[in-house]
């Protein structure tokens, strides 16, 4: 009896198990740049594997973007780190069922076939044995690159955080998004370029990406809604759908369609870039405002 007094008045019975993260501003950052250097690849990838005599030009300036994307998103994830010295030691141990470990080693292995291919890409020699190597570093860096935008939403959704545990589509939002972020950043670069027939694909392909884009998106604000409306008030919770689906889809897409000149889609893209980015704020925000 007494024992069971003791365990009433402790604190682990009155409190929650669990604590909020040290993570803010830079983690949703890093959130967004992991989008945008592994939709680029991919997006330029398979774009260049599919319509090369469209796309590989394209390609060869898309593949140092990325690198350096990647770059300053490790700056980011290791600087959120409670001691950016011991990141090395998240290598020491692989283990494919743990997420953490899965995307560190996804990452570690991507930044090699994306400098390879970004390298070569920025050489103005063109030699047939040296483009060869460069389309198989693209086709190698595909997997790793894919498994590096997948694992921060399987992450989230794996843990014990308020709000995260319950967000059973994160990882399927945040894959398409990088998708979606990708496409965007391939048609700033199809209009930079002049590349005519890049934007003719590009343009729709990206209209269809934020289109399919809302299920995940809308999945997840369902996933999320206990927590969302515990954390937020009714007005506020009409700005936050405002701002996500009608400044991160609706807006984009309505641009997108309406006409075809470049301001429109550049406005487009820059909608798109600040709904994922607001969208990741939210995110990491829940288990703070949870606790």
């Amino acid at each position: 009896m007494q024992t069971d007094t003791r365990l009433q008045t402790s604190n682990y019975a009155t409190k929650p198990v669990t604590k909020a993260p040290a993570w803010h501003g830079l983690v949703a950052w890093d959130m967004l740049l992991n989008g945008m250097t592994t939709g680029l690849f991919l997006v330029a990838a398979i774009s260049e594997l599919t319509v090369p005599d469209v796309f590989t030009s394209l390609a060869k300036i898309a593949y140092p973007i990325a690198l350096v994307l990647l770059l300053v998103d490790l700056l980011f994830l290791v600087f959120d780190l409670g001691d950016p010295l011991r990141f090395h030691h998240m290598l020491r141990v692989f283990k494919p069922s743990a997420p953490m470990s899965f995307g560190t080693w996804c990452l570690t292995i991507y930044s090699v076939p994306l400098t390879v291919a970004a390298a070569i890409s920025l050489l103005t020699v063109e030699w047939t044995t040296l483009e060869t190597v460069r389309r198989v570093a693209v086709l190698i860096g595909l997997l790793p690159a894919l498994g590096s935008a997948v694992y921060k939403g399987v992450l989230g959704s794996t843990s014990s955080q308020p709000g995260w545990k319950d967000a059973r589509w994160l990882g399927g939002y945040l894959t398409n998004s990088a998708f979606v972020l990708g496409c965007a950043e391939m048609l700033v670069l199809s209009l930079w370029m002049n590349n005519a027939s890049a934007v003719a694909i590009l343009r729709p392909a990206l209209a269809l990406l934020v289109v399919l884009n809302l299920l995940p998106l809308c999945l997840l604000g369902f996933d999320l809604r206990t927590t969302l409306s515990r954390i937020y008030s009714r007005r506020e919770l009409y700005g936050v759908g405002a701002l996500s689906v009608g400044g991160g889809v609706l807006v984009p897409l309505c641009l997108l369609l309406i006409a075809g000149s470049s301001l429109f889609m550049l406005s487009a893209v820059t909608f798109i870039l600040l709904g994922s980015l607001f969208i990741r704020f939210v995110i990491i925000r829940l288990p703070h405002a949870s606790a």
